[in-house]
């Protein structure tokens, strides 16, 4: 009986030491991370509703740099939390924190994207991942690297501005520079990735892609009537769109009709597969041209405008742009496009270009979420949690 007692004691002993062992090799083994204090900031109820709430007003009003200045003033620091569309956000206010994101990419963070964003572009019944996204942009962009790709793309670019301008701008007293904009960045982008003409067809896609982009941000709430439910519809509506267009570019495919000398990328990427004997769902490509076009639905147009806006502000430089497009205009003989050569010379016009990128850059901001914990200026930055950096105050002063 005593040997027995001696037994389970030496056994409790052992099971003890074992158990404390273990806590002291976790605990240091964390580097002392549960000792670094959160960024400040609110995350908890009922301060996460107003902060969402407060977000997404500047939002609608362009005043993000607002939300965020206000935040760093009270806080003193280069990094605050708050909570955003559900999520624990970090935000990083400086260029130094944009050039840790980005430089940490895989390491320390990924891509991320809302949950909206997600289901807006999934099918019924089957769940899209932000690895899928990435991984499908990758494949379509990854004709624009090629060497010549830009030359290709410069003459086709030329023609569809010649166009719209000829119909939407000359003789008009007056226009509204970002919807036209809009109209011609998705023009261009249409025309570039899938060699799309149509009027009717652009002109219905328009409208239906503004649905899909401004579900982006918003509230995950998919009841009938809400921004999310009508983004789900419309890019439904634009993937049988571009369904329909993918089986009549593979019928001219099969009838040999000189697909292969097209420049879109739709068309190559049709030729690339069948050479090599791969098939690729229609419906997986339509839905990933329409994840593409969301992404140049906006940004662009926004960047057109912001120029626009700041030659009108400074006629001295407009008169400087103008001389410079003028030259080159004078160079080229009657209804002779753009070329890659013209682009080179146009050194000042890309300086006022730059400028403006830097004043208003055309995406407000991207998305990363924490791979694991890790320590960011002195405070603790979860795994999970989603950290996000606004390019206009990263690139500008909060005053």
């Amino acid at each position: 009986m005593e040997l027995l007692l001696l037994l389970l004691s030496t056994l409790l002993i052992l099971t003890l030491c074992c158990h404390f062992f273990y806590l002291f090799i976790r605990t240091n083994k964390q580097n002392g991370s549960e000792k670094l204090p959160l960024p400040p900031g609110h995350v908890s109820w009922p301060f996460k509703y107003f902060e969402t709430l407060d977000y997404l007003k500047k939002a609608r009003t362009n005043t993000i740099h607002k939300f965020i200045a206000e935040r760093v003033q009270k806080y003193k620091t280069k990094c605050f939390k708050t909570c955003h569309i559900g999520q624990n956000m970090v935000f990083l206010t400086s260029a130094e924190g944009n050039k840790f994101l980005f430089s940490n990419d895989y390491k320390l963070v990924r891509s991320w994207w809302p949950v909206t964003f997600l289901k807006v572009f999934e099918n019924a019944g089957e769940e899209i991942t932000v690895e899928e996204v990435i991984r499908a942009r990758k494949q379509f962009l990854s004709f624009f690297n090629e060497p010549d790709a830009l030359a290709r793309h410069v003459a086709i670019t030329d023609q569809v501005v010649q166009d719209h301008f000829k119909c939407y701008w000359d003789g008009s007293k007056q226009v509204g520079v970002y919807p036209l904009a809009r109209k011609l960045t998705f023009d261009v982008s249409c025309r570039l990735l899938a060699d799309i003409q149509d009027r009717e067809i652009l002109d219905e896609s328009l409208p239906l892609m503004g649905n899909v982009v401004r579900a982006f941000f918003a509230f995950p709430i998919n009841f009938p009537g809400t921004i999310l439910n009508r983004a789900i519809k419309s890019s439904r509506r634009l993937r049988k769109i571009f369904v329909d267009i993918i089986k009549e570019r593979r019928g001219d495919l099969l009838e040999k009709k000189n697909l292969d000398q097209r420049n879109d990328v739709l068309s190559r990427l049709l030729v690339e597969n069948y050479k090599e004997g791969r098939d690729i769902d229609d419906v997986f490509l339509a839905k990933n041209l329409v994840s593409l076009l969301s992404a140049a639905y906006d940004n662009p147009s926004v960047t057109i405008t912001s120029i626009v806006k700041n030659l009108a502000e400074r006629p001295e430089i407009y008169e400087k742009v103008r001389k410079e497009q003028i030259e080159i205009a004078k160079s080229k003989a009657p209804g002779e496009h753009m070329s890659m050569e013209d682009v080179k010379k146009m050194k000042f016009s890309m300086n006022v270009l730059s400028e403006s990128l830097r004043l208003e850059a055309p995406a407000s901001g991207t998305f990363r979420e924490a791979l694991d914990d890790f320590n960011y200026e002195g405070f603790l930055i979860p795994k999970g949690w989603k950290v996000i950096i606004h390019f206009n105050i990263s690139f500008t002063s909060v005053n």
